[in-house]
This record gives structure tokens, sequence and C-alpha cells, in this order.
């Protein structure tokens, strides 16, 4: 009878015995989940400068590319009629593409300055007048000599939220100023200014002449 008892306790004792406390049953122990976070942690310490520059470079290739496509456009759009966006500013000195325009910094284009560089490039309605094309203040409907957009299918902000614009206001009569397709770069404020003949800072930008 004791023999009987003393096995029934043995295999009781090792049916119900508990696990150790630092395992649970298929889980991690507490050691290795923290090795698995140190390891992330590395990882993620060593990949985000390499991520963030490529994010940056691809940033800064995508306005490069973006302001050499607005500058071939106008000058598409300046051979084909025959006529500069400076003459149809009317008193304005800039036409930009949508996004924030920026503030401060060595450019002075405002919202009250600006004419939308759509009303040249995709539609023609350079005087913003809501009628497309007409033959007095729009570049010349008909003709050979004529506006034959559109000439890009449409405009986006720069990679950092902020408009491109043009000093177009430069593009008139004899006026030898440098004329820029521009972005404002990375920080969001410009370096150059409008008369430069190089860029300056983090600035984006192409010259048309």
């Amino acid at each position: 009878m004791n023999v009987f008892h003393s096995k029934l306790q043995t295999t009781h004792n090792a049916k119900f015995r508990p696990l150790p406390s630092y395992r649970l049953s298929n889980g991690f122990t507490l050691v290795e989940v923290i090795v698995v976070l140190a390891v992330i942690s590395i990882l993620v310490a060593v990949l985000t400068p390499t991520v963030l520059k490529y994010i940056a470079d691809a940033q800064q290739s995508r306005a490069s590319e973006d302001v050499k496509t607005i500058s071939t456009m106008l000058n598409d759009l300046i051979k084909d009629t025959g006529q500069y966006p400076g003459n149809k500013l009317f008193t304005r000195n800039f036409i930009c593409a949508p996004g924030t325009l920026p503030t401060g910094g060595s450019w002075s284009a405002a919202s009250t300055d600006c004419r939308s560089l759509s009303n040249h490039l995709l539609i023609n309605n350079p005087d913003e007048d809501g009628t497309i094309g007409e033959s007095t203040d729009d570049y010349r409907p008909t003709g050979k000599v004529r506006w034959k957009g559109p000439y890009l299918t449409t405009f986006n902000e720069d990679p950092w939220g902020n408009a491109y614009e043009v000093n177009a206001s430069t593009l008139v009569g004899a006026n030898t100023s440098p004329t820029w397709v521009i972005s404002a770069g990375p920080d969001g404020v410009f370096q150059t200014a409008t008369a430069d003949a190089a860029l300056s800072g983090d600035d984006v930008g192409t010259r048309i002449k």
C-alpha cells in the first residue's frame, strides 16, 4: 500500500509540478525578449540615417527634375506663342505653381504678386479672368504661332509642400536679370535673390535665361 501510495504521489507531483517562473510554455524568457528588443533598437539606430538620407536624396532629385520640366515647358510656350510670360503678368512679377508660398528670405513673391503657372501651361488663361483662349488678353489661340498646350498634365507642390516659382517679370523686353524656376528647398526659405546669377543655400532651381 505504501509503495502504491508513493508512486501515486510521485505521478501526481510530476503531472502538476508548475513550470519555472521565468518561462511560459512555448514562450520566451525575459532575457530573450530583452535581447530581441536590443537588436531591433540597434537596427533602427543604424538604418534610420540611411533611410532618411535616401528620402532626402529622392526629394532633391524630384525637385530638380520638376524645375527642369517646368523650364522646358515654358521655353516651349515661348517658342509656340512668340510671347513671353512676363508680358502676361498684368502688373504682377511672378508665376507660381500650387503650394505654400515661402515667406522670408531673399525672394519677395507673395500671393498678391503671383499669377498661376497653371494658367500658362495647363490652360490658356494668363489673365485669369475665366475666359480661356480669348484673343485679347490670352496667348494667341489660333494661327501658326499660337498656344499649343496643355504643356503639362498636372502641377504639384515641391517635395516639401511649397510652390515652385518663376520670376517671370524678367522675361520682358531688354531685362538682363536671370529668370529662375525655383524651389525654396528643404528649409522652405529662399536664399537665392531674384537677381542672383547662381543658386544659394539649399534652394533647388534652374535658369531659363
